[in-house]
């Protein structure tokens, strides 16, 4: 049975492509996309190593108020305080310039936008409120001092 040289030669059948559902130049792409959001987004929300002032000493004996900030244009504040004081419930600060480094204007509009608590400390003169140093209310918060 054995024909040797003379055999016929038998062909091998083609392996059949795979069959692949993203071109290579799109899974590249979407890769790419990928690695970069999730390395921007450890940038953004890693813990910084900057330090936060230290709030002024004076602070443990301010007056405070809770509530929301509805305007953040520095000097200009305007919260919307849990419990109103001497009956106004919209109260309008302004922000010394020497008092300016306590408010982080990007993380008040944060706050703002989504309504997180704001805890304001704050100086009475003359009619006007002046800001001293504001904190992160705690969640539950409806009070004033």
């Amino acid at each position: 049975m054995d024909e040797g040289h003379d055999a016929p030669t038998i062909a091998l059948a083609q392996p059949h492509e795979r069959h692949k559902p993203w071109p290579a130049l799109l899974t590249g792409v979407t890769t790419f996309a990928l690695i970069l959001l999730i390395s921007v987004g450890g940038f953004l929300f890693a813990p910084s190593d900057a330090t936060a002032p230290q709030p002024p000493a004076n602070v443990d004996s301010l007056p405070y108020v809770d509530g929301v900030l509805v305007v953040v244009e520095l000097p200009d504040l305007v919260l919307d305080a849990y419990d109103p004081i001497n009956g106004e419930q919209e109260l309008s600060f302004k922000v010394r310039e020497a008092d300016s480094q306590y408010f982080d204007v990007v993380h008040l509009r944060a706050h703002s936008s989504i309504g997180l608590p704001t805890r304001l400390f704050y100086e009475e003169e003359g009619g006007q409120r002046w800001a001293v140093y504001k904190e992160d209310a705690p969640a539950n918060s409806t009070t004033s001092k």
